[in-house]
């Protein structure tokens, strides 16, 4: 019995590629197989939030940094796209522009 955290070495082996991108291969399924039903209900429900699914996304990669599919760093970076995304939204606001 295989434990999660060995299964992207398992799936990297089996189909021949570097331990980096079975664990990529491996995060993007998991996190789309999180977001599409998420962002599937959200359009459902007609709601213009877009935040239970970016709280989804984050949890999701929490969970893949936590059992070792997905380094850290690309957590840091999706946080850091998102403040910008953010304060994007901001400056144009206050500036109207």
């Amino acid at each position: 019995m295989q434990s999660l955290e060995s299964i992207p070495i398992w799936f990297s082996d089996t189909l021949n590629i570097t331990l980096e991108a079975g664990q990529m291969i491996l995060s993007v399924a998991v996190i789309l197989a999180i977001l599409l039903p998420t962002m599937y209900l959200s359009m459902k429900l007609k709601t213009s939030s877009h935040l239970p699914t970016i709280l989804m996304f984050f949890l999701t990669e929490s969970l893949l940094v936590g059992i070792g599919w997905l380094p850290f760093w690309i957590l840091i970076a999706t946080v850091a796209l998102l403040a910008f995304a953010i304060a994007s939204l901001g400056t144009k606001a206050v500036t109207g522009g």
